[in-house]
């Protein structure tokens, strides 16, 4: 607006008019002052966006997402594999535990018969 709104603006609607278009140049005012300050911020967060995307291979989150799931599934398969053999052996164990308390007990029987 040119330096002579004011008055203009008393000539054509009186003082009313001026507190309004005032009040609506200083709302203007002040969106415009918003409007730097949010596109300051929108500028920062994309920056803090690519780089936090630039630590993916090629910027692929997706890719990379998939790979940990690739492999925890893998470790877990690893581990119910472990868990399994580990199960086994110890059964196998405890056979061979009772075999040799079962061969030791038909010594012992064969022992006092043969006396």
């Amino acid at each position: 607006m040119n330096p002579q709104w004011k008055e203009e603006a008393a000539r054509l609607g009186g003082p009313a008019l001026v507190q309004v278009l005032a009040e609506l140049r200083d709302g203007q005012l002040e969106l415009m002052a918003r409007a730097d300050i949010l596109d300051g911020k929108v500028t920062k967060l994309d920056a803090s966006t690519n780089r936090l995307l630039s630590g993916f291979p090629a910027n692929d989150v997706e890719g990379h997402r998939r790979y940990h799931e690739s492999v925890i599934e893998w470790r877990e398969l690893r581990n119910k594999l472990v868990r399994e053999a580990l199960t086994k052996a110890a059964g196998a164990t405890v056979m061979a535990g009772l075999g040799w308390v079962l061969m030791a007990l038909w010594q012992a029987v064969v022992t006092t018969v043969n006396k």
